[in-house]
This record gives structure tokens, C-alpha cells and sequence, in this order.
């Protein structure tokens, strides 16, 4: 797990001298020495019109695993971030093949497959990575991120050089200044599809790849992208068959992730995702081993023992003879370390997961960690999010009566969503995007409902943008927000006419359109990758193995939201992840078996003592929202930040189940603009 960066100079454009090119790498190096503080690297080419960065973190191949890579004659260099799996098979299948290695390194087969299957080697890569290779005698840069986005790769155009980086910070090495991007930021385009908050700068989007020309022509093509079968058809296996299948994807994709030079542990809460990666992972390690113990490290949120789950976790901590180290976090503890969360994740915050995050990963490296095991994308791939059922509920599942599930009619399917939605407090849109009718709109782009209740359902993860937040001469520029249009835009074509047509379950557009957006741009940045690697720690996402995921895909919806019926007519209950319970229950305890899912929530804390003290998130925003930070940023309402700051100050309210004040959600985002603008020295936007 590393960082890179590099520089690109096409034709017609001036490059630097070898001390500028040099100078400029290095800097960039250093500002993301976090991402590998073991030792680094630069390769450039004789004319200075390329030039590639490496930061190591070591895990794999301790001794000679130096990047940048290069092959037997220096005509192809390389650098690579994150972990390959199932590579010592490769690797014997292509010496075989008459390739030589260098290296014991996972990431020198990114250099020895492009040499034998040139643009097709990602279709053989499996797990977690981004990589920029070179190829000398071709002129052209080959560059790719994994199919979930798991490791975070940026590019943009500076005075005409043709950057890539882990991190966006890295670009301000090579002479980049970085722009607001007004239209990106009112309407939250670094969740709802490729854009960042800052001009011209964007995201690689996961499972692309980008081909860069001597011309100075930038290609992206997809190579792989998550699909689900027709709504309607008939699956081809008993279902005990696909429970098993299930299990033994679950159990691979661990079993590879235990593949390290240096010690891991893993992460645990009171669910069951990082319980069941636990079980298999103590299963796989006994088969070694009869003594054989991980060591999991538990949140405990000392403020508010209602959403604490470290109890749980040591349930399981107990079940499996494992050693437990529990990290307690405060409310000054988030609040302490949100700016430092911003500046790695660079992007908004409106909550303290990133915050909880980081205090964990710093303990786990101070235990002497340098790998952990993480639960993260469970919910995308099994349906675990609470908003899931109301799209499950939409449609009829033909795949799952034909296996004989017992399935709700029509009318009962109508009266548990009603239901569903009234007790989450959700407001179901009146629209029918398939209507011809006139509108006074545009008609919704996706027939579901998920990316909808996702703001509705929990403000501490998404605040609505409000069109009072920005200055009306900004709005003039940029028209009114609109983050589900942003959303709907940013997901692929053929995806919105599966929808449309009804060719997907609507269950399975939502799953494709949340793995896409709220797991992939947000989750897996501020939550996973960025918090991680902020304190050097490499963590392994078991269940964003594509072939884990490629086979959930396949299954009918009734088995990841399984309805059960009631003893009374007409009554049903819906278990979401049925198939992944029943998959993973000889790991777990059967507590964590029937445990139903809920928020997981780092909290503020309860109300003070004293009615007109202020709590420490109050203080904080309260010192750093001042009518001159905000000013500065330009494109920021200041009457309107001032009377919200004001109230929360005066008035502030504490939700149940750890769910932040909203206006202290929108003081959050407010604040993530400033600290974005200090650290990155943005100018003042202006309209």
C-alpha cells in the first residue's frame, strides 16, 4: 500500500529541466509520505517529458520490492499502490511462460502482464489498486484503478503537463493551484459522479482505465463494471447451492487477504461484516495453526453508551479466543482530529466516521500494525442499508418464486412499503417516470428510490443542499442544486434504461447506484483508504473481492432481503443479508447471526451539565465560522451560515442513535470548505 504520482509532458508542451522535474517529484513525494513513509523512489525519462513518484509502505517482498518497477530492459517503468492478490500463482504460471521477474513483489505483474496481454492486464488483476506504467518506446502512459475505487487515483491538466496522483494534494509538487469548482460543489458532484470540489480535477472512476498519448490525448475506457441478471430470469442452482457458493467466495476472498510480510489485525464492531471476516479469518488462521489468535481493535464511544457496540464486539472477541484492544473516542476526540480527517479525505464531511476512523487506524499502527482487515462494502453488495427494502418492495421477484421462496402478493408488497416508509420517517416522491404525461420537470432518470431516502434517512450522512446556502449572484452562474439530478447523471446509461424498462430489479439498481456513489466516493475515501493510509496502515476489503461480489449479483433480490411470513395473514418481516447470515453462521456467534442491523454512528455527546455550556463540536465550529473565513471562500452565503451557527448555538438539539444536529451537519460542511481552502491555498472564488 503506497502513494504515486506522476508527470506527464506532451508534445508541444515545454517540460522541465531535470532539477525542476526532480525538485518537483520529490515535493510532491513528501506530501504524501504518509501514504509510505518507508522509503521512496522517482524515475524520468532521458527527455524530462515523464516522470513517476513512489511512496512504499512495505508489505509484500520486504527486501527488494523498491518501486518504480521496470522489466528486464528498461523499456517499461511502473509504479503501483495497493495489493494484488493470488499473485504467486501468476507469477509460476508466466515464468513458465518464459517472463522473468526482478522482484518478489505482487506489483512487478503489472509490469510482466502488460508485456504479454499490453491493455488487457487488469482483467487479471484481483483486489485492491491503482497503478501508472510507462512505456518508453510507445510514448504513452497506461493507467488504472480497481473495480470498486477501493484506492483513490486523481488526474488533471496543469500548464499543460498531465498529472496522476493517490492524492490530490500531490499536484501542488508540480506547480498546480488549486480552483473552486462552483457548479461541482453546489450540486455535490464529488459524490454524484467524477468531479471533485476543484476545477479540472476528477477522479479516475473505478474499473476505468486511462490510455495517455504523446498528443496529449486522454482515453478512459471501462473494463469492468457490476451487473445483474434480468429481473425475470430463472436461476440455475438450489438455493442451498447458492448459500454455500457464498461461503467459499467469503472464505477465498479472506483467505487471500491473509497474505502478508508483516503482522495484521483486523477491525471488528458489533456486526455481523467485521464479525464474520474475524471467524473466517481465526478459521483459516487455525488450520496453521490450533493457537493461532488475531488481534481486533473495537470503537467504544464513552459519550453515548446507546450506540456504543464495543459490548458486542467483545462477545465476539470472546467466541473466538481473539485478543482485543478497544479505542475509546470522546466527542473531543473526533472534534479534535475532524480538520486532519478533511485534509486526508479532501472533500466534505458531515459527520465524525471519518473522525472515528482515523483514531482507530492511529491505534492500530501504534500497535505495531500494518495491515487490517476491514468490513466495508458489505451493505452495498447484500443489501444492508435501511433504505434498501422500499426498492426490493417495488417490484415482484420472478427469480426467487421460481426457486419457491414464499414472496408477498402485490397488494402486500404495496402495504409493507407504506409501512416501511412511514416508520422510517421517509416521504415517498408522487412520480411516475415512465409516464409521457406533461411535467413541470424532468422526469426522474432511475425508477428507485434509494438515493432519495439516503438524505432522508439520516442527516449525519447527507445533508440536502439548500439553495440559501449559496449567494445569489453564485446561483446566477451555476443554477439551483440539485444532488439527485447529479446523482441520477452520474450513473452509466445503460444502468438508467434497465431501470427505466425494468430489465434490473429496482433492488438491484439501487445496490449498483449506492456501491457506485455512496460506498464508492464517499465511503471508501473518507471512511476507508484516506483515514487508513493517513496513519500508514494498509486495510483489505474481503467483501469488494469481484468475484465475491460478480456472484451476490447474480442472485435473486429475495435473497439478500428475505421476507419471512408472520403467523397473521398478510403479515411479513423483512431480513436483510439472509443469504450472507446463512453463509457466514458457522463464524459467528448466533447473537451476531440474528442481530439485526443498525446505524453505526460515532455520536456527540449527550447535552451538558450546565444548559448554557457549549459542547466541544459547538466550540469548535464556533471559532473556526467566522464571518471573514467564510467570505473568503465566495461562494457561501454568510447571513444565512451566521443565523444556523446562531442557532445551533443557542438551541442545539441531540438525536437519538447518534445522529448529528443537521445545522451542525451543515456548520460541518461549511467548515470542510475552510479548512480546504487553508490547506490548499485556494483563492477566493468569484463569480
Amino acid at each position: 500500500m503506497c502513494g504515486i504520482v506522476s508527470a506527464f509532458y506532451p508534445d508541444g508542451v515545454s517540460p522541465p529541466s531535470v532539477e525542476d522535474l526532480k525538485h518537483g517529484l520529490e515535493t510532491s513525494l513528501d506530501i504524501i509520505k504518509h501514504r509510505g513513509p518507508d522509503s521512496n523512489g522517482i524515475y524520468m525519462s532521458p527527455d524530462n517529458r515523464v516522470g513517476l513518484g513512489h511512496v512504499r509502505l512495505s508489505i509484500i517482498d520486504l527486501q527488494t520490492g523498491q518501486q518504480p518497477l521496470s522489466d528486464e530492459d528498461d523499456s517499461i517503468f511502473c509504479v503501483v499502490t495497493g495489493e494484488i492478490y493470488d499473485h504467486d500463482r501468476i507469477r509460476g504460471e508466466m515464468q513458465s511462460q518464459g517472463y522473468s521477474f526482478k522482484t518478489k513483489s505482487d506489483s512487478e505483474l503489472v509490469v510482466q502482464l502488460y508485456k504479454r496481454d499490453g491493455f488487457n492486464l487488469v482483467h487479471s488483476l484481483r483486489g485492491e489498486f491503482a497503478f501508472i506504467l510507462y512505456d518508453v518506446k510507445r510514448r504513452l502512459q497506461f493507467v488504472a484503478r480497481d473495480r470498486f475505487g477501493i484506492k483513490p487515483l486523481y488526474y488533471t491538466v496543469s500548464n499543460g503537463c498531465i498529472m496522476f496522483g493517490s492524492e490530490m494534494k500531490a499536484f501542488m509538487g508540480l506547480g498546480w493551484q488549486a480552483e473552486w469548482d462552483a457548479d461541482s460543489i453546489v450540486n455535490d458532484g464529488d459524490s454524484g459522479d467524477e468531479r471533485t470540489v476543484f476545477k479540472g480535477v476528477f477522479k479516475l472512476a473505478a474499473g476505468y482505465s486511462a490510455i495517455v498519448r504523446a498528443s496529449g490525448c486522454i482515453e478512459k475506457q471501462a473494463y469492468w463494471d457490476i451487473t445483474y441478471p434480468a429481473a425475470a430470469a430463472t436461476p440455475t442452482s438450489t438455493l442451498d447451492t447458492m448459500i454455500s457458493t457464498v461461503q467459499d467466495h467469503m472464505v477465498e476472498a479472506v483467505r487471500l487477504r491473509l497474505r502478508s510480510d508483516v503482522p495484521l489485525a483486523v477491525y471488528l464492531s458489533g456486526g455481523i461484516d467485521s464479525s464474520a471476516v474475524a471467524g473466517i479469518a481465526t478459521h483459516l488462521l487455525r488450520e496453521k495453526d490450533p493457537n493461532a489468535k488475531i488481534t481486533a481493535f473495537t470503537l467504544a464511544y464513552v459519550d453515548d453508551k446507546s450506540t456504543d457496540e464495543s459490548h458486542l464486539a467483545a462477545q465476539t472477541v470472546a467466541h473466538l479466543g481473539a485478543n482485543h484492544i478497544l479505542v475509546e473516542a470522546t466527542e473531543k476526540s473526533l472534534v479534535d482530529v475532524f480538520e486532519e480527517v478533511v485534509w486526508h479525505s479532501e472533500m466534505i464531511n458531515t459527520s465524525f466516521h471519518g473522525s472515528g476512523k482515523l483514531l482507530l487506524s492511529r491505534a492500530v499502527r501504534a500497535a505495531g500494525f500494518k495491515v487490517v482487515l476491514s468490513g466495508e462494502g458489505s451493505d452495498e453488495t447484500f443489501a444492508g442499508y435501511q433504505w434498501f427494502p422500499l426498492d426490493y418492495l417495488r417490484e415482484a421477484d420472478p427469480a426467487a418464486a421460481s426457486l419457491g421462496i414464499p414472496l408477498p402478493s402485490e397488494a402486500e408488497r404495496r402495504a409493507l412499503s407504506e409501512e416501511f416508509a412511514a416508520a422510517k420517517g421517509i416521504v415517498l416522491p408522487n412520480t411516475n417516470t415512465t409516464s409521457l404525461q406533461k411535467s413541470d420537470g424532468p422526469r426522474s432518470l432511475l425508477n428507485i428510490t434509494a438515493h432519495l431516502s439516503v438524505a432522508q434517512l439520516s442527516t449525519s450522512a447527507r445533508v440536502p443542499l439548500t439553495a440559501a446556502m449559496f449567494p445569489p449572484e453564485v446561483l446566477q452562474v451555476v443554477g439551483p442544486p440539485s444532488h439527485t439530478r447529479c446523482v441520477e447523471e452520474g450513473v452509466d446509461g445503460r444502468v438508467r434504461h434497465n431501470s427505466l424498462t425494468g430489465y434490473w430489479h429496482s433492488l438491484n439498481v439501487a445496490l449498483y447506484v449506492m456501491a457506485k456513489g455512496h460506498l464508492g466516493r464517499r465511503i471508501l475515501n473518507f471512511i476507508g483508504d484516506r483515514a487508513d493510509m493517513a496513519n500508514s496502515l494498509e486495510s483489505r476489503v474481503a467483501f469488494l473481492d469481484h468475484r465475491l461480489v460478480e456472484y451476490v449479483s447474480s442472485l435473486p433480490p429475495s435473497l439478500k432481503i428475505m421476507p419471512i411470513a408472520g403467523n397473521e395473514p398478510g403479515k411479513w418481516t423483512l431480513t436483510e443479508k439472509w443469504v450472507l447470515r446463512q453463509a457466514v453462521r458457522p463464524f459467528v456467534t448466533e447473537e451476531t447471526y440474528l442481530r439485526k442491523k443498525t446505524p453505526f454512528n460515532p455520536p456527540p455527546s449527550r447535552p451538558p451539565a450546565v444548559a448554557t455550556d457549549l459542547v466541544p463540536l459547538q466550540i469548535h465550529l464556533k471559532a473556526r465560522i467566522t464571518q471573514a473565513t467564510v467570505e473568503r471562500l465566495g461562494f457561501i452565503h454568510w447571513p444565512y451560515i451566521r443565523d444556523v451557527l446562531a442557532d445551533y448555538l443557542e438551541a442545539p438539539t441531540f438525536p437519538e442513535k447518534g445522529i448529528i444536529d443537521s445545522r451542525a451537519c451543515a456548520l460541518m460542511v461549511i467548515l470542510s470548505y475552510i479548512v480546504l481552502q487553508e490547506r490548499f491555498n485556494v483563492p477566493t472564488y468569484k463569480p
